[in-house]
């Protein structure tokens, strides 16, 4: 599948990270989808880049679960069935709740407003039905709190767990249904409100992933059949 990419030469600072960067924006945006294949001469034609750029690249997205190499076949977007999604759904709620309780006990004035940020970002891409923008904004808010909590190894864990189901469960489920963004925004507000507060933030955080549950009831279908238009 061809990819929406540029056609001018990367500098080469942080080559492999940018060439990351393009990989994911193609996944977020629809122009790689689950099994698509990853041609890495081509790719490094493509974007005028050496073969060791795009091979570091495909590395370091198969470390956060994107890419999947097959030995003497090649990279590939990873696939993702519905019960793994489950399976990962499940623990991402138990380590997340943990994440947003250790969050508080480090999270400044500055911190929740980046939050804030990212909550009013979501909020303006529903409305304008934005969904790539939306997905973004949503990411790195669940990014911002696991950095705020402070332990490493969590943040490792849930960016490896929830960057996969992000990529190929909410973004193929892409719609324009504005109400369904616009509520999802709504339930990010009122978890920042609780961390606000400092009270009852591991529940409001269980119950806003909960409230994500039309999501993943779309998934389901969509993952038995082609990519929603």
């Amino acid at each position: 599948m061809p990819m929406n990419i540029p056609t001018t030469p990367i500098k080469p600072v942080t080559l492999s990270h940018r060439i990351v960067e393009i990989i994911r924006q193609a996944i977020t945006s629809g122009d790689l989808g689950p099994g698509d294949r990853i041609v890495e001469l081509r790719l490094a034609k493509q974007l005028g880049v050496g073969n060791t750029a795009v091979r570091e690249a495909l590395f370091e997205l198969e470390r956060a679960g994107l890419v999947t190499r097959i030995p003497n076949k090649g990279s590939f977007i990873t696939k993702m069935t519905w019960e793994d999604a489950q399976q990962i759904f499940r623990i991402r709620k138990e380590l997340e709740s943990l994440a947003v309780e250790l969050a508080l006990e480090h999270i400044s004035a500055t911190g929740l407003d980046l939050l804030q940020g990212f909550v009013d970002g979501m909020k303006t891409a529903a409305e304008t039905s934005d969904f790539e923008r939306f997905y973004q904004n949503d990411l790195e808010f669940h990014r911002t709190l696991w950095r705020l909590s402070q332990n490493r190894y969590l943040a490792s864990s849930l960016e490896t767990l929830v960057v996969p189901l992000f990529a190929f469960l909410l973004i193929r489920t892409r719609l324009d249904y504005r109400v369904d963004l616009l509520g999802s925004a709504h339930h990010h507000h009122q978890l920042l409100d609780t961390i606000r507060n400092g009270h009852g933030v591991k529940d409001r955080m269980i119950a806003s992933l909960d409230s994500s549950e039309f999501f993943w009831e779309k998934a389901e279908r969509t993952l038995a059949g082609p990519p929603a238009e």
